[in-house]
């Protein structure tokens, strides 16, 4: 029983020493990463929309609006894995 709790102990102590590093990495370089998947996601919207407009045949809309909101949920993603590392 009592090393059934020094192993809880350990591997919640080897958690916190292993997130804490990939918490501070994935925090410094989230302004980067949501102003860039935010841009292609509206550029690709943006984009298609123009195309669409423009009624060019060959264009791939359906493809770039599904590029565009992979973007999106990209970045619904990482702030997600972060606040999943912050609790």
């Amino acid at each position: 029983m009592r090393s059934e709790g020094c192993l809880r102990t350990i591997a919640r102590w080897t958690w916190h020493l292993g997130r804490l590093p990939v918490l501070m990495l994935l925090v410094i370089l989230e302004p980067v990463i949501a102003l860039a998947c935010s841009a292609l996601a509206l550029l690709g919207v943006l984009t298609t929309l123009f195309f669409a407009l423009l009624q060019v045949r060959h264009f791939p809309t359906a493809t770039m609006l599904v590029i565009s909101v992979s973007f999106a949920a990209i970045l619904v993603l990482y702030e997600g894995l972060i606040r999943l590392l912050s609790d």
